[in-house]
């Protein structure tokens, strides 16, 4: 017989009320046949490690309790559909392509043995596991996949990978080609240089070379300058390429987000032989956010509802201890960077996603206003 689709939400405590429900309905619609609903462990691979499995036996199935357990939330889940296609193609591989980068310490890297970590990496799998009790799939398998940054874009537009779990900045125009979640981080476009350089800001760079990553915001904004401060623009494939033009005195100074350019600091051999110097070239500090497929409504949807579950806990805080404020590989420097009043800002205005009083999920407004997170030193 035909089950009509119904969603589990990602509060546990509201699964088992939309499962009687969806099972109610199945029953009504199928005039007194008798069902019968198998549970079927996925075999393979192992489930994706440290995520809990939905123990479908504790789930009271009675029908009795049904209309009640549901009460008025049956509304909000008729109006649900499973017609996000980002999440059919996960439910249809059994698994969930995330991607990552190299060296975006600290926030997207790879460890001695080339496994991601970092706090976007972190927060992405905090995701997942809230996607993987809403999809019923204890058995949801990752697989990650290096992205550089001019291939974000085209990837996740090839469906190619379902969320891009690396710090991106949220801009107008990457909005006309992917979709994003809400904001996790924010930044400023800075310079790094040599200690001793004697370069104060970019207004000193005249006739001197700058290193700057293609696709990245800061390549536009130091394009922006490039005339009017004469320097010459060196473009780098990756973050690691951009620092090591800097490290052999092929660049004189390397633009980029001042928590990435804390993060390269931190990881190089000599981190006392860099400094980050100058205010920041926009006036706006920058937000990053998971980059998702477009015109996936419903996806961006339940990506946003557990990021906006870890922000109303202190998720985000444990992950900025364990990512941003400790020694780091491959030799163990101490990264220096603590939570501004734009990234509390941030966190805040997520942890307010969904909880208005009239009912309506709203996303939260963008607070442009205050200044970023900054590195101490």
């Amino acid at each position: 017989m035909f089950l009509p689709p119904c969603w589990l939400s990602s509060s546990a405590a509201r699964v088992a009320g939309r499962l009687r429900a969806c099972l109610l309905r199945a029953l009504t619609a199928s005039a007194g046949l008798a069902v019968v609903i198998p549970i079927v462990a996925h075999a393979g691979a192992p489930p994706v490690p440290g995520l809990p499995r939905v123990n479908m036996a504790a789930i009271p199935w009675s029908l009795a309790e049904s209309a009640a357990a549901y009460g008025d939330d049956a509304s909000a889940l008729a109006s649900m559909s499973d017609a996000s296609p980002t999440m059919a193609r996960i439910r249809e591989r059994g698994r969930i392509v995330l991607g990552y980068r190299q060296t975006a310490v600290p926030f997207s890297y790879v460890d001695a043995q080339d496994q991601p970590m970092g706090l976007a990496w972190a927060l992405c799998q905090r995701v997942v596991q809230a996607l993987q009790r809403e999809m019923a799939m204890p058995d949801l398998r990752i697989t990650a996949v290096r992205v550089i940054e001019q291939m974000r874009g085209p990837l996740i537009k090839g469906d190619a990978i379902d969320i891009d779990c690396a710090p991106s900045t949220v801009t107008a125009a990457r909005e006309r080609q992917v979709a994003f979640s809400l904001p996790y981080y924010a930044a400023n476009v800075r310079l790094m240089v040599r200690q001793g350089a004697g370069i104060r800001s970019i207004d000193d760079m005249r006739g001197l070379r700058l290193a700057v990553v293609q696709g990245t915001t800061a390549e536009r904004l130091v394009r922006a300058r490039h005339a009017r401060a004469g320097f010459q623009l060196l473009m780098a494939r990756d973050y690691d390429d951009a620092f090591r033009m800097l490290r052999e005195h092929r660049a004189q100074a390397l633009a980029l987000d001042d928590v990435l350019l804390e993060g390269l600091r931190a990881t190089s051999k000599s981190p006392d032989a860099f400094r980050i110097v100058g205010p920041p070239l926009a006036t706006q500090p920058e937000h990053y956010a998971f980059v998702l497929p477009k015109d996936d409504p419903a996806f961006k949807t339940r990506v946003d509802a557990a990021l906006a579950d870890i922000f109303r806990s202190d998720g985000m805080r444990q992950l900025q201890r364990e990512s941003l404020q400790t020694a780091v590989p491959p030799f163990g420097h101490v990264l220096r960077v603590v939570p501004s009043p734009d990234v509390l800002a941030i966190w805040e205005a997520g942890a307010r996603y969904g909880a208005s009083a009239d009912g309506i999920t709203h996303a939260p407004e963008r607070d442009t206003s205050a200044a970023s997170s900054s590195p101490r030193g």
